[in-house]
């Protein structure tokens, strides 16, 4: 399959299961009124029990007195302190459930969807599969989180040992020390791309493979990183596909941007704009996923699997030898 063929049946994927982009926004407004309902009113709660006086943090004045105030309020509000610390840490947890619940059933939809299982959403299967996805996506997902961290500690690392050696560079001759750093930031930006790149790579297809296998999630990690050892120009389709990503989100925030500067009606522009911008970049990133799914189910060597129900299905329907007629008397040879 070609690349833009694999574009081509992705987006046809996503409009037949454009159902996808009302789940994402009620996600979003999910998330939103969460923060309120388990941040906010907390928060308000301890004001009044506490009665905590907003006029002491607004005369502190310089640094000092901030870290030292700071102090003094922490020690006088501790108790309100726990209470917000609790509050936003069940607020991450919930969104963190909700986030991967809804993409656990949107990869379902997609990948039902390319294997031709279904031919639209369905709102049963979404709630059963995120159900069914949740453990093994959000194992997934964490594994995934901790090689990013790794990534960016190494990075760090090499940030740090790059801006040595340019100021011992700089130290000895301003033109030696400008040759290094641009020479090193060289470096460190296909540094970056090299070790980025392929770890959003693995991300893309791990979860193509969890979705068609239903495998573990180390399983779709290492199948998917046997995968693109195998066919480097998968790495490729999804630079692509990133890169095209970037570009149209771009340009969407481009045009929006000067609705700011519009006096008196461009911040109430702008709040639905960012609505339009949000749709766009929800389906985006569906078209993306969905042309990784038709891309991975072409060119992956073994076929992905039917749904269990599928098979079920397929084995109840299956037609078996006719049975033997039946001998009568009548009919039986003398």
């Amino acid at each position: 399959m070609t690349h833009i063929s694999a574009i081509k049946e992705g987006i046809n994927t996503v409009n037949r299961n454009w159902q996808l982009l009302v789940v994402q926004l009620v996600t979003l407004v999910l998330s939103g009124m969460s923060f309120f309902i388990i941040v906010g009113m907390p928060i308000a709660i301890a004001f009044i029990l506490f009665g905590l006086d907003l006029t002491e943090i607004l005369r502190l004045k310089d640094l000092v007195s901030v870290f030292r105030g700071s102090a003094e309020l922490l020690n006088k509000y501790f108790a309100m302190a726990l209470i917000i610390l609790f509050s936003l840490l069940i607020y991450l947890s919930f969104v963190l459930v909700v986030w991967v619940y809804a993409l656990g059933g949107t990869i379902a939809i997609l990948a039902r969807s390319v294997l031709k299982e279904i031919d639209k959403f369905s709102l049963k299967i979404f709630f059963s599969e995120g159900k069914r996805l949740f453990i093994s996506l959000t194992m997934f997902s964490s594994f995934i989180g901790f090689l990013f961290i790794a990534i960016a500690f190494f990075l760090g690392l090499l940030v740090g040992g790059a801006s040595s050696i340019i100021d011992l560079a700089k130290s000895y001759e301003a033109t030696l020390g400008l040759f290094i750093s641009f020479f090193c930031s060289l470096l460190l930006m296909s540094a970056g791309i090299a070790l980025i790149l392929p770890t959003l790579s693995v991300a893309a297809y791990g979860v193509a493979h969890l979705a068609f296998y239903k495998s573990r999630f180390l399983t779709a990690i290492k199948e998917a990183a046997k995968y693109l050892y195998s066919r480097p120009s998968a790495v490729g389709f999804y630079s692509v596909l990133l890169f095209g990503y970037m570009v149209i989100g771009f340009i969407v925030i481009l045009i929006g941007a000067p609705l700011t500067f519009i006096p008196l009606v461009g911040p109430l522009l702008a709040l639905p704009y960012q609505l339009i911008t949000y749709i766009v970049q929800g389906y985006l990133s569906l078209v993306m996923l969905a042309s990784i799914f038709h891309y991975y189910k072409d060119t992956v060597p073994a076929a992905p699997l039917l749904s269990t129900e599928a098979a079920d299905i397929s084995q109840n329907t299956a037609v078996g030898p006719p049975p033997p007629p039946d001998q009568t008397e009548g009919t039986q040879p003398g």
